[in-house]
């Protein structure tokens, strides 16, 4: 993560690139300050919502999307009706819940049949984290998959996993690639290293080693 990086102010062009929101109805939940959101607005999508604990990044979301409720998502009144939205949109958030499971059976009663639902989360199994936990290295971070906040822990086959068992079909599963966890001050060489590192050894075992995160964009059965 770079110096001025925010995570209420990212705009996840790594989630923006796997959907088509043009006409959509999109719910995005942990929504920050609506830099997502606002860049699905931008590119077509016919009604945006959010969901936002943090009171001042749903402030600035409301400048942004047309309704921004706050609270935990948990347990906040959401005023949708049933099968309000095509797209829900949960990035970088069910980490951070104490029950996500609780948190997709509230939402997903939202979702239209056939609709689409957009998860990112972190790789507990990236190799670093591996690493420090083999060398009595663990210590919690500011952000990243050892975000002192994060509640909940993930790797391919539990997100895998608890999709299904929402009744969720994986059409598609990317890994958001990399070697450290700030990789903001590697510079030239060291995204030129990254690059040729993920080109010769991102097959298995170390295809899920290397991935920092994953995003995955899942169906509602019809």
């Amino acid at each position: 993560m770079s110096a001025g990086w925010s995570y209420y102010e990212d705009a996840r062009p790594d989630v923006q690139a796997l959907v088509n929101p043009r006409g959509l109805r999109c719910l995005d939940v942990g929504c920050g300050g609506g830099a997502l959101a606002a860049a699905l607005k931008a590119a077509g999508a016919a009604f945006v919502a959010g969901v936002e604990y943090d009171a001042a990044a749903a402030a600035r979301a409301r400048e942004r999307l047309d309704i921004v409720v706050e609270g935990s998502v948990l347990d906040v009144q959401l005023p949708f009706a049933e099968s309000a939205f095509d797209l829900i949109v949960f990035a970088d958030v069910l980490e951070h819940l104490a029950d996500p499971d609780a948190a997709l059976r509230r939402c997903l009663p939202l979702l239209a049949p056939g609709g689409q639902v957009v998860v990112s989360v972190p790789n507990m199994r990236f190799w670093l984290i591996l690493w420090r936990l083999a060398a009595d290295r663990w210590e919690y971070a500011d952000h990243g998959v050892r975000d002192r906040t994060h509640l909940r822990i993930f790797t391919r086959r539990s997100l895998l996993r608890m999709l299904d068992d929402h009744g969720l079909r994986v059409e598609l599963l990317t890994r958001n690639r990399r070697l450290l966890d700030d990789q903001s001050q590697i510079g030239r060489a060291g995204a030129l290293a990254t690059r040729l590192v993920v080109a010769t050894l991102a097959r298995w075992p170390f295809r899920d080693l290397l991935a920092y995160q994953y995003v995955v964009v899942a169906r509602r059965a019809a």
